[in-house]
């Protein structure tokens, strides 16, 4: 979780538009300290992102009228699932409703995870990141770590996730929390996305959730070239 925290605020860096633009070393993240108390264990201050204010906006057309604009991005698929609400009805090991509504929204847009150039996912928390990497596919039940150790989700890596510095450090303004990550992902589409450009990106993932994994919202967006 340490590794997840240094690695989205080294992205934020990236982005002028981030509310946190300072670096963490992976060592202070891990460990307890004044600066860094425990919340909840295991979860440290570090580890839980930012309640802030901000604002963002998309605007929706027709393909028709798209087809005309200078700048516009494809919504390939669009899905929503929610889980059950009790949490003593769960297995809290796994999160199974983020799981369906990515493999859901992957069938709709007909592309699989070796087609996803980039992800911005909803990382309220760096343990929520971590289980949303085994809910992709990306790595089995527990395995997530080892995505980090090669690489896979860093910048340069296979699949990049939270470029722009996730909600730990883009910030996480309640209500517009879903449309920013979309209008990140919008901007790596159109190649407007400055230091934190994803080279060719065509395709992006975009996941939102709202209380424990409870309602589940997954995106795919397409680049016109795509």
């Amino acid at each position: 979780m340490a590794e997840i925290s240094a690695k989205n605020h080294a992205n934020a860096m990236a982005n002028p538009l981030a509310q946190l633009h300072k670096p963490l070393p992976v060592e202070f993240c891990r460990v307890v300290s004044e600066k860094n108390p425990m919340i909840a264990a295991p979860l440290k201050v570090t580890d839980c992102s930012l309640v802030s204010d901000g604002a963002a906006a998309i605007v929706l057309v027709s393909d028709r009228r798209a087809a005309s604009a200078r700048r516009a991005v494809r919504i390939a698929a669009m899905e929503q699932v929610n889980d059950l609400l009790p949490m003593d009805g769960r297995d809290l090991s796994f999160m199974e409703g983020p799981r369906r509504a990515i493999s859901a929204a992957m069938r709709s847009a007909g592309c699989s995870l070796d087609t996803i150039d980039f992800a911005e996912v909803h990382d309220c928390f760096t343990i929520a990141e971590l289980m949303i990497y085994e809910a992709m596919g990306l790595a089995g039940p527990g395995e997530g770590a080892t995505l980090l150790a090669d690489g896979t989700v860093r910048r340069g890596g296979a699949l990049p996730v939270n470029l722009s510095g996730g909600l730990k450090a883009k910030g996480h303004p309640v209500g517009a929390t879903g449309v920013s990550m979309h209008v990140m992902a919008a901007r790596q589409l159109d190649g407007d996305a400055g230091e934190m450009q994803v080279d060719g990106a065509r395709r992006g993932l975009v996941f939102n959730m709202g209380g424990a994994a409870v309602a589940n919202y997954c995106s795919i967006l397409e680049g016109n070239a795509s």
